[in-house]
């Protein structure tokens, strides 16, 4: 669903300044969807929502760059740019899921403008990665990540994320994070036990919390 959107977004640009505005649309747009997350009513929802959209606008870049990439990869892409940056992504999750908890509907506009400017700052990575086909050193991951920081706090206009569209994707990207998937094959009950061992090296290493282990844990094994 999160992808179809995109998908229109995109649209079929003609050249390379073509390609970079809509490499930017998608980034923005998905830094709103992500940060409206922060506006549903029940904690945690910004934990659920923010991986699909992070994944929709890495293959969403990955697509106008020409990259042939799966939502996996994409999604492991994500996970090396926020180990290589540090913890701040789970870090911006969990203390916006707080303050939903101890603010009811003021914690969120509070956790917007950082899940907004991680998401820019992930986006602005990934693109620059796929730019230089993928020739980016943790440095220059870092640094980039920093700069996208700064200049999308300066960005933020909290009516955006209020659209309609915005609201509309990130309770998409929640409901597709919670939607119970299709009976597969077996082969597939084999992807999920790899799936579940990378999940829980990931907790071990520290680059998620607890709740975001258990929260996928608990989905994954709702596929077996």
């Amino acid at each position: 669903m999160i992808q179809q959107m995109l998908d229109e977004l995109i649209g079929r640009p003609s050249g390379p300044e073509e390609r970079e505005d809509a490499a930017s649309r998608v980034i923005e747009t998905c830094g709103y969807a992500a940060a409206a997350a922060t506006l549903l009513p029940l904690p945690g929802s910004e934990i659920v929502a923010v991986m699909p959209i992070h994944v929709g606008m890495v293959v969403g870049l990955s697509q106008l760059y020409g990259i042939d990439m799966s939502r996996e990869t994409a999604g492991e892409l994500v996970v090396r740019i926020g180990a290589t940056v540090g913890a701040s992504l789970v870090t911006s999750r969990a203390a916006t899921t707080f303050a939903k908890i101890i603010l009811p509907g003021v914690g969120g506009l509070l956790g917007a403008p950082i899940i907004f400017a991680t998401t820019l700052a992930i986006g602005a990575v990934a693109r620059t990665w796929m730019a230089r086909e993928g020739e980016m050193s943790s440095q220059e991951m870092k640094a980039v990540y920093k700069q996208a920081v700064k200049d999308a706090k300066n960005r933020f206009d909290p009516s955006k994320m209020r659209s309609k569209d915005m609201k509309d994707m990130a309770q998409k990207a929640t409901d597709e994070a919670n939607t119970p998937p299709a009976p597969q094959e077996d082969a597939e009950e084999i992807d999920i036990t790899d799936r579940l061992r990378k999940l829980k090296s990931l907790y071990e290493d520290g680059l998620i919390d607890k709740d975001e282990y258990d929260e996928t844990r608990r989905r994954l094994l709702t596929k077996l």
